[in-house]
């Protein structure tokens, strides 16, 4: 069987982060600088364009072990293996999505979602126009998506999608039902940006604020800026859709969906499953709404950290069974629950982060003499604007854990200078709020390539409906989740 077979962009790739790493560790070896630059900065800052540069055009998995392997191999002074691991594997980001995944797998072994889906299609609300059906399908996705992968859920509503399509009389090729599906998988990103729960880009952006700042940002603190400016800007792409974009239904006869009313009757499997999911994400929210009467409990799950609800969760449904079967096999879901490339880059990207902003690696001075001058001449709402911009431009054309930690480790280290005066805990919130949100570019997401290849729509489509979204959804960051970040403190 052949392996695969790199282009010659990717063997570019290969050889040039090779040379950067081979400077580095001859630099390292004789103590030389280069540039001005001692072999420390030189080092990790070839590590870190090397990885990015692999990430963004090679691959995830394997760049992200030799991202480990480099940043241990003692080209960093004072840095050391058992550091890289603590940093990586042993965080409690990368603890926090382990569990989380394989709780997450046992919900979708259930058909509880989809069954959400039918109840709200099923509504008198529903009943009422095709506008209100839609209404309703795209609002229940929307609240699935605050708590489930978003390439996930789109696979599952992804074929409700299309038989609704048929009932509308919607063909490929038409333009509203490329519309349409452009607002659904952009409703299952608006839903991603909007929480932190199983949610892989917002939660590594504030890992990596904690690990540079010592500040930890909670779940709720985050869902205070991305709840109401993911609503907004649900609200605004819908008015989009309506008035500008044109969607015309008004000559549809809606009929019932056949596959959602053939789902199976509620079992008690379902039920214990659903109830311990339930019970995961109310620990995850419950120090900051009992934390005025119960100061102890709040405490304890605060000290605790974001990894114990999950941990419990996946504790209790390898205990229970029924019909002879655990609501969860650990080994099934680690095999197919756990994306384990994604927990790679994370890793790496937390480790990372965190070694770019120590001072002694010569790189937050790197910053001082030339970036940070040029922050520092900015008011702090143009700051607030590039940072938001960045990240949903890259995010939109390249990895979102790679936009998250170049843009969010590039916030922490100018912000470590004290030279600029903006809340950098909301920026960084909201840095995971825009990594969410990608629909421009096949490459953004694997929900938009397989949207854009499935023939309902097209990458022409995508970018033009996608780009409109973007500048909605950095108004909306900008317009109502900084301030709101400001108003909180965060």
């Amino acid at each position: 069987m052949k392996g695969k077979t790199w282009t010659k962009l990717q063997l570019s790739i290969v050889a040039l982060s090779a040379v950067l790493m081979g400077t580095s560790g001859f630099l390292t070896i004789t103590q030389q600088s280069l540039f001005g630059l001692e072999a420390p900065t030189i080092s990790i800052l070839s590590i870190f364009f090397s990885s990015l540069l692999l990430w963004l055009f090679v691959a995830t998995d394997w760049p992200s072990v030799l991202c480990y392997v480099m940043l241990g191999i003692g080209m960093l002074p004072g840095v050391n293996y058992g550091q890289i691991f603590s940093l990586s594997f042993g965080n409690t980001t990368f603890v926090f999505l382990l569990f989380t995944f394989l709780m997450t797998y046992a919900l979708e072994q259930t058909p509880a979602l989809r069954r959400f889906v039918a109840r709200a299609l099923g509504s008198s609300f529903a009943g009422k126009s095709p506008w209100h059906f839609i209404g309703a399908f795209y609002a229940s996705v929307l609240a699935i998506s605050l708590f489930i992968s978003p390439t996930i859920l789109f696979m599952i509503v992804f074929p409700i999608y299309e038989e609704i399509m048929a009932v509308l009389g919607l063909k490929k090729g038409d333009r509203q039902a490329s519309v349409l599906l452009i607002a659904l998988f952009a409703t299952v990103a608006i839903g991603t940006a909007m929480t932190p729960i199983n949610h892989v880009f917002s939660v590594t952006a504030m890992a990596l604020y904690k690990n540079a700042t010592g500040i930890a940002i909670s779940n709720a603190q985050y869902m205070m800026i991305g709840i109401p400016a993911g609503l907004v800007l649900f609200i605004a792409m819908w008015a989009v859709l309506r008035t500008i974009w044109r969607v015309d239904l008004s000559n549809v006869e809606m009929k019932p969906l056949e596959s959602l009313e053939a789902l199976p009757a509620k079992s008690k499997r379902e039920t214990a499953t659903v109830l311990i999911f339930m019970g995961v994400v109310l620990l995850w929210v419950l120090p900051e709404l009992v934390g005025g009467f119960l100061p102890d409990v709040a405490a304890f799950l605060k000290t605790a950290g974001m990894a114990f609800p999950p941990m419990i969760g996946v504790i209790v449904m390898a205990i229970l069974s029924f019909d002879g079967k655990p609501l969860l096999s650990i080994q099934e879901g680690l095999q197919k629950g756990v994306y384990w490339p994604s927990m790679f880059l994370v890793g790496a990207t937390l480790s990372m982060g965190t070694l770019v902003t120590k001072p002694e690696l010569g790189v937050i001075g790197l910053l001082e003499s030339s970036l940070v001058p040029v922050f520092a001449t900015l008011a702090p709402i143009l700051v607030v604007i590039i940072f938001v911009l960045w990240a949903g431009l890259q995010t939109n054309v390249s990895s979102n854990l790679v936009t998250v930690s170049v843009v969010t480790t590039v916030l922490t280290t100018v912000y470590a200078t004290g030279s600029v005066d903006v809340q950098a805990g909301t920026i960084a919130c909201l840095i995971g709020f825009m990594a969410s949100l990608a629909f421009m570019t096949p490459p953004s997401m694997p929900y938009v390539a397989i949207s854009v290849g499935s023939g309902w729509t097209n990458a022409k489509d995508a970018f033009v409906y996608g780009g409109g979204l973007f500048l909605l959804s950095a108004a909306s960051a900008i317009i109502v989740g900084y301030p709101l970040g400001v108003f909180f403190g965060i």
